[in-house]
């Protein structure tokens, strides 16, 4: 079933069995009424050759010609935060590029790595680059961490 509503004033068919095609009664439908239903292609003739008439049949059985209706737009309802059909986006982690977690990540990946260097041995050249790396691979260990745990939802467009 199907909700429409009549854009210009319909004359209600009957089938006409002898020529195979509707004849118009004196039953007319007003502009604006709205009528549940559904469209059907009914085969018969049309000055003696084969033509396919597109109709509309409401629930009573009245048949009007489809050119005459229109059909009315369906509504969608959506159930979502922000009644949209897409999901909502909410980054629950701020877009910090210095947070204390990543910080700290950075100063143990340092201190660890040159403690490292001292225990083995190596002059002060070689000592600071393990520690910047060291620093490196303790801020890029936190950063993953951090976007691992983090809670997302798609924003709605």
């Amino acid at each position: 079933m199907e909700d429409v509503i009549v854009k210009e004033t319909a004359k209600v068919l009957v089938p006409n069995s002898e020529h195979q095609n509707f004849t118009e009664t004196k039953d007319t439908i007003p502009e604006g009424t709205t009528l549940s239903g559904s469209f059907k292609s009914i085969q018969g003739l049309r000055r003696g050759k084969p033509f396919s008439y597109r109709v509309f049949i409401d629930k009573n059985g009245q048949i009007i010609y489809s050119n005459k209706i229109k059909t009315m737009k369906a509504t969608d309802v959506y159930l979502g935060a922000d009644s949209s059909a897409t999901p909502t986006m909410i980054d629950m982690v701020p877009a910090e590029t210095f947070k204390t977690s990543r910080l700290v990540g950075a100063l143990a990946g340092g201190v660890g790595a040159f403690m490292y260097s001292k225990k083995k041995g190596y002059d002060k050249k070689k000592t600071m680059k393990y520690a910047v790396v060291g620093g490196l691979l303790g801020y890029t260990a936190m950063y993953i961490f951090d976007k691992t745990r983090s809670v997302t939802i798609a924003t709605s467009k």
